[in-house]
């Protein structure tokens, strides 16, 4: 049974497909562990099931959560908040559920930062829809670690970090270009896992 989703939250299948589509299929958020105040950009509001206003004006974790599908949920969790914890990035694969009650999968990057105490402070992630690409097959997750180091990953995580650097200096074209590199470096990641798949296959 699909989970009863804010009123502001219904959008058709069609809508959500149209939405991810013309953006790429990537988004962007950011949490302010802190106060633990979650913030998106439209796609990942559309694919977390949150309004515009929740997506605006920030929703604790939990309400992300709920987006989880319940078997990938608990683990998801807690890798999340291992990673929130050390103050690391996270590499992950896991499925959401739309108001529709559609199953998508999502390639989801993140990094969170500690203050100068060494407590959570902040993170800042990509999300990338990988439906159709049908990555869900392959065991990515429990492989991605031993790619932590590829230099593709380290960009990823140098894109996220210019991004926020962009915006606590108030700079829209700086926070427009860094979010070009981000969406750029999300179709790579999304395009190699595609074609290693492809060679497996043949």
């Amino acid at each position: 049974m699909a989970r009863k989703a804010h009123p502001d939250t219904i959008v058709s299948e069609a809508a959500l497909q149209a939405a991810i589509d013309a953006s790429g299929g990537m988004g962007a958020w950011e949490w302010n562990v802190a106060e633990d105040r979650a913030y998106a950009d439209p796609v990942v509001a559309l694919l977390f099931n949150l309004s515009p206003a929740q997506s605006r004006s920030g929703v604790p974790f939990e309400v992300i959560a709920q987006a989880i599908h319940p078997e990938d949920r608990e683990q998801i969790s807690s890798i999340i908040w291992g990673c929130v914890q050390a103050g690391s990035s996270y590499l992950a694969e896991y499925r959401v559920i739309s108001p529709g009650g559609r199953v998508r999968w999502i390639l989801s990057r993140g990094r969170f930062f500690l203050d100068e105490q060494g407590r959570p402070a902040e993170g800042r992630g990509v999300v990338i829809d990988i439906t159709d690409a049908d990555l869900s097959t392959r065991a990515f997750a429990a492989r991605a670690q031993d790619e932590i180091t590829d230099a593709m990953n380290e960009a990823a995580d140098l894109g996220i970090r210019l991004h926020g650097l962009a915006k606590e200096l108030s700079s829209p074209r700086l926070r427009t270009l860094t979010q070009q590199l981000l969406l750029e470096l999300g179709r790579q990641l999304a395009q190699r896992e595609l074609s290693e798949k492809w060679r497996d296959m043949h």
